[in-house]
């Protein structure tokens, strides 16, 4: 077997690049490869070296400076500085009342037999009273008619009585009330009411679902039903039964607190079983 000559890069490139477009800069870029590839590694391995050469580089530098050169430390001088204290505030200035507003006097009307009246003559007239810019007081008081007035009682400014807040009209629980409310009749016409016009469901006859169905339900101010929850479901239809029947059911006596009628939140538990 004939052994195969050996080929070099620039020979093989010639043969590749024999009959092709040498302009087109695959063949330059295949030629200058091998050398850009030297100076590559070359330049890398060089930044490498210098920078595993600097810490040596930075403490031989160090040593040869003289140790005059070399400050580790600063001086540094504490002074002391006198603080001025910040000057005190203006002082607060009140402002005067004003003077109280001129008055007239009112005397209320005595009833009196005839032979006690004193004939005093009143000391203003009826027109000068009308004319008079002053006002009606406690007693005369000398001052300008045009200021603020002042009140001089001081039963005015008390609170007579503490306002009482609007009552609430959200619903009460049943033992916050003082009378409760009630189905008509009494605890056993709410039995056969339920007896009489529950339907038990077919399905949860044939399935024998037996069980409790707890509904909650509020009692308006007038009796009426309204706002029906379910608190405990039975499957077979028996829920939707017990929502029917309760919210057809007439008016109750409604509950009272503080003897006005208020809504009452009423939690009754509905029994489905068969016979």
């Amino acid at each position: 077997m004939k052994a195969q000559a050996f080929v070099s890069q620039e020979d093989a490139l010639e043969i590749v690049f024999a009959n092709r477009n040498r302009a087109y800069g695959a063949y330059q870029l295949r030629r200058q490869y091998p050398a850009a590839l030297t100076k590559a590694l070359t330049y890398g391995l060089l930044f490498i070296l210098f920078m595993l050469a600097v810490p040596h580089l930075m403490k031989a530098f160090s040593s040869l400076m003289p140790a005059e050169a070399v400050k580790h430390d600063e001086d540094y001088i504490l002074t002391t500085v006198e603080l001025t204290p910040p000057p005190p505030p203006p002082p607060v200035l009140s402002t005067p009342p004003p003077p109280p507003r001129a008055t007239r006097q009112f005397v209320p009307p005595v009833v009196e037999e005839d032979d006690k009246v004193l004939e005093e003559p009143p000391k203003l007239s009826n027109d000068q009273l009308l004319n008079d810019p002053a006002e009606i007081g406690a007693k005369n008081n000398d001052g300008p008619t045009d200021g603020p007035p002042v009140i001089d009682d001081p039963g005015l400014g008390t609170i007579i009585e503490t306002p009482v807040a609007p009552p609430s009209d959200d619903p009460m629980e049943f033992v916050d009330v003082q009378r409760q409310p009630s189905f008509p009749g009494g605890e056993n016409e709410l039995l056969k009411y339920l007896a009489k016009n529950i339907k038990y469901p077919e399905i949860a006859r044939e399935a024998n679902i037996q069980g409790l169905v707890v509904l909650s339900f509020v009692i308006g101010k007038d009796g009426s039903i309204s706002d029906v929850a379910v608190l405990k479901e039975l499957g077979g239809g028996c829920t939707k039964e017990a929502v029917r029947v309760v919210g057809s059911m007439p008016k109750w006596s409604p509950g009272e607190s503080n003897g006005r009628n208020v809504k009452v939140r009423f939690t009754l538990p509905v029994r489905f079983k068969l016979n």
